[in-house]
């Protein structure tokens, strides 16, 4: 960026903060100012990855129209202990303000709403939720360098603080090569013994009556010899799979939770809300004919149609329960990622007047195609089946702003620790399945990110 136009950009930003903190400076409320700059083109992963300062985020859309990059933290609400979620909704809307629609906090749950906060995952919390201290938003209308700071009267040298914060960022974008790194051991838990007893004890479960399906996950524990950069790991991650949601949560310098999921679990605007079922799963072909071949045998499977039936069917009544109006696609579609392909229906409806995102997080986490079915039954297995804590794997993240609020499954995702990249995926069990063919699946579905590894 030209260093001249940047001075400019900073220069407008800082009048900005100024003037607003002027104008509240006899208020007796705590609120977030919120000011923005245009400037010229950045891109945001690359301009995110060159920061130094340790807490960032990152947000994509499925299609990629919206991006926003931050770094810091202008305003945090977590804990470590399982919320009430009507309560933490509440908290989260008291600092939104509607002239401000982009204004969010972007965060996430740990999957298990019950189970304590697992090794790893100390710093993510039981939810995290924050508004970054500065963004970098990319999209349509521009790009646009955006501080968010909070504002509490009566405390001094508040905006000499940001404007020292501000001096921080840098803007001279450029990435060092990535580094071929060797992985030292690559530990699967469960191993291949143990994921086909697994299976097999979910199978005969099935067989006796207990529950219908239930969603079973591994991890794969990669140890590099070198540290692995986090940041630069998600951007060749999503310059592969550019028609996934894309998101990054780094809590400190050695903790960062990444991925590409394909699976909305709801967007509402206004009250208008849209979400899906995805479940099933066959690779790509190298060929298109290969390719409409697996996509054929998707479509005629009974066991991929059970397994996706069920996710559509708990998801129809919960939205019943929900919307004034509901409209769902008539026909099973297939959805084609990078690597593999799934089966896929969606939902779009009005909603309750007194419905809030607290209701739709209780109803609809975890579907079918992360928990299985019945629901408090699936979960009670994967305690008993699964010897790791998912933590943030599979659960509920995204934003919530003032009347827009969507969130997505964390699947498809990784955790980077330093020299440890612990990439998890999961299968869905239902009579007819085969342990060989579940881990395949898995296989499949973490090609991508081990692809991103130059393994």
């Amino acid at each position: 960026m030209d260093p001249l136009a940047l001075t400019s950009a900073k220069h407008r930003l800082i009048d900005q903060l100024h003037n607003s903190c002027e104008e509240h400076k006899n208020s007796y409320t705590n609120r977030i100012i919120r000011c923005k700059v245009e400037i010229e083109n950045v891109a945001a992963m690359q301009w995110l990855a060159c920061q130094s300062i340790q807490v960032k985020t990152y947000w994509a859309n499925r299609n990629q129209e919206f991006k926003m990059a931050g770094v810091g933290i202008a305003h945090e609400i977590s804990g470590q202990d399982v919320p009430d979620l009507n309560q933490l909704f509440d908290e989260l809307q008291s600092l939104l303000n509607p002239n401000h629609p982009n204004l969010r906090y972007y965060g996430g749950f740990q999957f298990n709403k019950e189970s304590h906060v697992g090794k790893g995952w100390e710093s993510f919390g039981a939810y995290r939720f924050i508004i970054p201290q500065f963004e970098l938003h990319r999209s349509v209308k521009g790009t646009f360098l955006v501080s968010n700071h909070y504002f509490q009267p009566g405390v001094e040298n508040q905006l000499e603080t940001l404007i020292a914060d501000l001096d921080e960022l840098q803007f001279d974008v450029t990435l060092s090569d990535w580094e071929e790194r060797a992985v030292l051991h690559r530990k699967d838990i469960p191993n291949r013994t143990d994921w086909d007893q697994s299976i097999l004890t979910a199978l005969d479960d099935m067989e006796a009556g207990k529950y219908e399906k239930v969603v079973l996950a591994r991890k794969a524990v990669l140890t590099f010899n070198d540290p692995v950069d986090p940041a630069a790991y998600l951007l060749r991650l999503r310059r592969m799979s550019e028609e996934t949601f894309n998101f990054y949560f780094q809590t400190d310098e050695s903790h960062a939770f990444l991925g590409a999921t394909p699976e909305r679990l709801f967007k509402r605007k206004g009250r208008t809300i849209h979400t899906e079922a995805i479940a099933g799963t066959r690779p790509r072909g190298k060929t298109t004919r290969d390719d409409e071949r697996f996509a054929r045998a998707l479509l005629n499977s009974d066991k991929e149609l059970r397994e996706h039936g069920i996710v559509v069917d708990v998801i129809d009544n919960v939205l019943k329960k929900h919307c004034k109006q509901l409209s769902v696609d008539e026909d099973v579609e297939i959805i084609r990622l990078s690597h593999v392909q799934h089966l896929g229906k969606h939902f779009s409806g009005e909603l309750e007047d007194d419905t809030s995102d607290a209701d739709l997080i209780k109803d609809l986490h975890p579907t079918p195609a992360m928990g299985g079915y019945p629901t408090d039954i699936a979960l009670k297995a994967i305690e008993e089946l699964e010897p790791f804590n998912r933590g943030w794997y599979a659960a509920p993240i995204g934003f919530v702003g003032y009347d827009h609020t969507e969130f997505v499954v964390a699947i498809r995702s990784a955790l980077v620790e330093k020299e440890q990249v612990c990439l998890y995926s999961g299968a869905g069990i239902v009579l007819g399945s085969d342990p060989a063919e579940e881990w395949q699946e898995i296989e499949d579905k973490i090609s991508k990110f081990l692809k991103a590894l130059d393994l």
